[in-house]
């Protein structure tokens, strides 16, 4: 078992094009013994965005706070607090912070390849 604070997991900007004022804190990883999934913190700054970006794996994602516009294929919508959102393998898909504090959401990524 692996048991830590999200005290003690640091930050880490995500330097991709296409993403904008993106933090995440890898919070389970193969680094741990989570052989399969990786559970992610994502933080994003008002007006901020992940890139738009599809891939092989999905994402299971929980809203903690903030509001946010979700691009997945070709469809979009407002997410709050709360909501849970599952994005499929190689659907496009982007987070925009549209409202006024701070976006955060857990999202989980299978690391299987």
């Amino acid at each position: 078992m692996y048991v830590t604070s999200i005290d003690r997991v640091r930050d880490c900007e995500l330097n991709v094009e296409g993403a904008c004022g993106v933090k995440v804190k890898y919070l389970l990883h193969k680094g741990v013994g989570a052989k399969r999934l990786q559970l992610r913190l994502f933080s994003i700054d008002v007006g901020g965005y992940t890139p738009l970006e599809k891939h092989k794996h999905e994402h299971e994602v929980f809203i903690l706070h903030g509001e946010a516009l979700v691009r997945g294929g070709d469809a979009e919508t407002i997410v709050t607090e709360g909501n849970v959102i599952f994005i499929s393998s190689w659907e496009e898909h982007q987070f925009r912070n549209m409202g006024k504090e701070k976006l955060q959401f857990l999202c989980t990524k299978e690391t299987v390849e």
